[in-house]
Order: C-alpha cells, then sequence, then structure tokens
C-alpha cells in the first residue's frame, strides 16, 4: 500500500488561494493532496470591481470547479469556523472537520463601512453601487459633485484613485474631490509614482485633498469610500494588533500555530492588494514545498509593490511597473488565466 500523500488544505478561495495551488502544482507536481475550502462558487478578480461597473473591464470570473478540474484540486464547498491546532483539523460551520497535514489560511479580511449611505469598493454590493453612480452621472441626473474618500487604516487605497479618475473622466461633466489622509496621492508607491498620479488628478479636475482634513459627508451628493479591514476572527488563529489580522513570519507561517502558514488580506502586513497577496502565496508556497520534501531554499517574501492605474484616458498609469491593462495579477495566476481567456497579460 502507497504513503497517503501529504494533505495540504486552503481555507479560502480567492486570488492569493489560487496563486499558491498553482505555484505549488508548479513546484512538486501531484505529490501532495491539495482541498481548497470555501463557500464561493467563483473565483472573483477584485482588480475588475472598479473598471467593470464604469465599463472599461469586463468583469472577471472564473467557476472554482471547472479551475478544480484545470489546476488539480479538491473542491470543499463550505464555511471554515475554526482551527484545532492539537488534532491538525479545520473545523467546519456545518459541524464537519478537514483533516490536514499543512494548513493555508487565505481567508481574506472583514471589512468594516466608514460612511453611512456611500458606496464601499471591494465587493459585488460596491460595484453595482459604483455601476448606478455611473449610469446616474451619464443621463444627466441629480448628481453633480462626488467625494471619494479614504478613511483612516484603509489596507488598499488604489481603486478609490482609480474609480475617481474613471468617473472624472467621462462623458459627463460633476464636481469629483479625493479625500485622505496621505501627504501626496499613492504616496506609498514612492515619489515618482505619486507625482504621476497628482498630475493625472489635476488633468482630470480633481481637488486633491490630503493630510487627513476633517471632511463633511454633507458637501457632496454622493460618498464613494473603501472600508476599514479587520482580521477574519477564527478560533485557534492567532491575531495580532488592534485589528485581529494574523500574524506571519517572511515565509508566510503563522507565528503560534504549527504547521500553518497565512497569506493575503487576513496576515498582518498593512498593504492589502490582489499582487501583495500572489508574492505572498508564492513565498508560501516555495515553504511548504520544502517542507514536502523539495530540494530547494524557499525565497522569503519580498513585496514589489506595483500596479495598473486606469484613468479613463486610454492611456493607464503602471506604479512601479504595473500588471499591464488586464489587471490579472499573479506570477502563476495572471497567465494561467490570460491563457483560459485567450488573451494576452503581463504577469504580476
Amino acid at each position: 500500500m502507497g504513503k497517503t500523500p501529504h494533505h495540504i488544505v486552503v481555507a479560502g478561495g480567492g486570488i492569493a488561494a489560487m496563486e499558491f495551488v498553482l505555484a505549488l502544482r508548479a513546484l512538486i507536481g501531484d505529490r501532495v493532496a491539495i482541498s481548497v475550502v470555501t463557500p464561493n462558487a467563483e473565483l472573483v478578480l477584485r482588480p475588475s470591481l472598479v473598471a467593470a461597473p464604469l465599463g472599461l473591464l469586463a468583469r472577471q470570473g472564473h467557476r472554482l470547479d471547472a479551475l478544480a478540474s484545470d489546476i488539480g484540486f479538491t473542491q470543499i464547498a463550505a464555511t471554515a469556523a475554526s482551527v484545532d491546532p492539537g488534532r491538525r483539523r479545520l473545523l467546519l460551520r456545518s459541524g464537519d472537520a478537514v483533516p490536514y497535514d499543512t494548513l493555508v489560511l487565505a481567508l481574506g479580511a472583514r471589512t468594516l463601512r466608514v460612511f453611512d449611505d456611500a458606496i464601499h469598493l471591494g465587493d459585488a454590493e460596491g460595484a453595482r453601487g459604483l455601476e448606478a453612480l455611473h449610469h446616474e452621472i451619464a443621463r444627466g441626473g441629480t448628481v453633480r459633485t462626488v467625494a471619494f474618500v479614504v478613511p483612516s487604516r484603509a489596507g488598499w487605497t488604489l481603486p478609490l484613485y482609480e474609480a475617481a479618475l474613471l468617473i472624472a473622466n467621462g462623458p459627463a461633466a460633476v464636481s469629483v474631490s479625493l479625500h485622505t489622509p496621505e501627504e501626496r496621492p499613492l504616496e506609498q508607491f514612492g515619489r515618482l509614482a505619486s507625482a504621476a498620479v497628482a498630475e493625472a488628478l489635476l488633468g482630470a479636475g480633481i481637488g486633491f485633498h490630503g493630510g487627513g482634513a476633517p471632511f463633511d459627508p454633507k458637501t457632496a451628493d454622493v460618498v464613494v469610500s473603501v472600508p476599514l479591514v479587520r482580521g477574519p476572527q477564527m478560533d485557534g488563529v492567532p491575531t495580532t494588533g488592534l485589528y485581529g489580522l494574523i500574524p506571519v513570519d517572511e515565509h508566510g507561517r503563522v507565528f503560534g500555530l504549527p504547521d500553518a502558514y497565512a497569506i493575503g488580506d487576513a496576515t498582518d502586513y498593512p498593504v492589502k492588494q490582489a499582487a501583495i497577496a500572489c508574492q505572498q502565496a508564492d513565498a508560501a508556497a516555495e515553504s511548504v514545498a520544502a517542507r514536502c520534501g523539495l530540494d530547494i531554499v524557499p525565497a522569503p517574501f519580498r513585496p514589489e509593490l506595483r500596479a495598473t492605474l486606469l484613468t479613463g484616458t486610454g492611456k493607464p498609469l503602471l506604479l512601479n511597473g504595473g500588471q499591464g491593462s488586464a489587471k490579472l495579477p499573479g506570477r502563476h495566476l495572471g497567465p494561467f488565466l490570460a491563457a483560459r481567456a485567450g488573451v494576452p497579460a503581463q504577469p504580476g
């Protein structure tokens, strides 16, 4: 009787999870068994949730059962509830349990809305709100002023800049302002990229209000924002800091939880971006592959912050290199999805 293969359980079915599975398969092929636990039936690419409602990109979604067949993993349609580290089991909300040899937590973050009656970007509801705003402006409705507001401690602000530029450079004239704690636009990308974004905002007629000046929602007809992020709050999973995120080392290993890794927005790395999540997934995959016997020295996670900012002018800004206008993140996931769709893509 053959030896039972090492069983890797991935909790979560988003971009980080799929990048991890593809990276691991590329490293060690079929030498391990992989199960992906998620209640979602579809992988939705969040980078398309701003451009798609505004008519610049098609909504990008892929059925997970088809991906499971193509990549080679077992899909478990369920919600993870807690971790039993002593018995190495992922407990499900249904009461069932999935045993693991290695656990990878790709749960995503919980989100908290800051403003009442605002459009919050980052999920399907926010996409629908943005689409409705776009139609209202295009038909010459009552919307005259739109404020795009970054709350403090937001994990990723680029979608708000992109939405502001796409609305301001659209066919109908509205007054657009952007309010942020940052001193300079998208300052986390560095001075050169920030200067390019500032020029794009100026060219679009967007009023930039940096430094965290107080914002009164009553001063705009519509407020568009991004939510705050918090950890997943799962029993058995360690947390750190005020926001309950998962503490990890440079290879994605969870401090205080043996045989477990975490990648993506639920970790304590402060930037919450698809390309960053994929870089975390790649580092974790190398570490897991070494754990499973592959003779390599795993490379640690070394973040490279880059992104594509669509502007509505036909000329996107490739910040620090960008990922190409198709917005397909991931060294493995981007080319894989591009090949499935028959479109060119630059790996992120």
